[in-house]
């Protein structure tokens, strides 16, 4: 009876090394989930949903300076997704053009970066001003781009 339980567990060990020598089997491709994913959102979309509510915030702090660290974070974080929703105008298909609309999109990146900069060193001034210019780039991107302000230069009921 020893001897065929030894017997068995040799043989166990010997088909387990065996099962461990072999290559595991190659892996199935998958497809990268960025690879499938499409964009969905329009440009309108975009200043709807995302970029006129974050600028809302930044544009307060001309009115209501942030009362604690809370609120100095909240304008910064606002001020970073404007500056990811400029990254995605320029991206296909939203991209109206290759010269100008790059330039505009770059603008309203630059500034609403200064404006998180500005956040972080919690300076009311340096946020407003920096809202301005950030006010300047949305304004002159809508002049060129924007069917409803086309021609509507110093007219600001459009």
């Amino acid at each position: 009876m020893l001897k065929k339980s030894i017997a068995l567990i040799g043989f166990y060990i010997i088909s387990l090394s065996a099962c461990t020598k072999q290559a595991p089997p190659a892996p199935m491709p998958v497809a990268s989930p960025a690879s499938t994913m499409q964009s969905t959102a329009t440009v309108k979309q975009l200043m709807l949903g995302a970029v006129i509510p974050a600028s809302d915030i930044v544009f307060g702090v001309a009115a209501t300076t942030p009362a604690d660290d809370a609120a100095w974070a909240k304008v910064q974080a606002n001020a970073i997704v404007i500056t990811e929703m400029a990254k995605l105008l320029i991206d296909s298909p939203r991209k109206m053009d290759d010269g100008e609309w790059i330039s505009k999109s770059q603008a309203l990146y630059d500034t609403a970066h200064a404006v998180a900069t500005a956040a972080v060193e919690k300076n009311v001034d340096k946020v407003s001003d920096a809202g301005n210019n950030l006010y300047d780039a949305c304004d002159g991107c809508h002049m060129k781009y924007m069917p409803s302000r086309q021609g509507s230069a110093g007219n600001p009921s459009q």
